[in-house]
């Protein structure tokens, strides 16, 4: 547990020093914190979105954004929950300016799991799974693929969403039970 807060404090460090260095026109540093994020960010926006090429436009968006706004980012070691808010914004102005219609198809799990039925059953779990997060209200919905997708803790999310850490648990709490309920299996 220790080594998991100094790794986490470490990488934050470092975080805050390639953002300074971007300050400075390092470009390399830039492209960093890009390959460092990258792929998160997309997984976070996907997961919101619903779509793969406006997620991959969200996070390109968000990059933009991250490298006009580094001259006011404050280096206080919390550079992913600035950056996931910077995601999460995007996606939220990109979803209130879409036109409801249907999701498409996610890809299959894995193409190489040994008993295709498993790989069915396991498929159908996860389509079942995401449907019912997807009826979730998007407050609930936020937190719960921060907490279970990104893996982020309850701090994290509270400083990424801007609510209280008690707001984060009652969110999670009530977010688990709606899943539960929807899916007909208990707590």
């Amino acid at each position: 547990m220790a080594l998991d807060i100094a790794l986490t404090g470490a990488a934050a460090g470092m975080e805050d020093r390639l953002a300074l260095r971007c300050r400075s026109g390092d470009s390399t540093a830039f492209d960093e914190l890009v390959g460092r994020y990258q792929l998160r960010l997309f997984r976070f926006a996907f997961r919101l979105l619903r779509d793969r090429a406006e997620a991959e436009d969200a996070v390109q968006e968000t990059f933009l954004r991250v490298y006009r706004a580094l001259p006011n980012y404050r280096p206080d070691g919390f550079f992913s929950s600035w950056v996931y808010r910077i995601t999460l914004n995007e996606c939220r102005r990109r979803l209130r300016g879409r036109k409801p219609t249907l999701p498409l198809e996610f890809a299959p799990v894995s193409d190489n799991l040994p008993d295709p039925q498993a790989t069915v059953m396991a498929n159908e779990r996860h389509r079942q799974l995401r449907m019912a997060l997807e009826t979730l209200p998007e407050h609930y919905r936020i937190v719960m693929v921060l907490f279970y997708f990104e893996e982020m803790s309850v701090d994290e999310i509270s400083r990424t969403i801007g609510v209280s850490v008690s707001a984060v648990k009652v969110r999670l709490h009530r977010g688990r039970e709606r899943l539960a309920n929807r899916l007909g299996t208990p707590l």
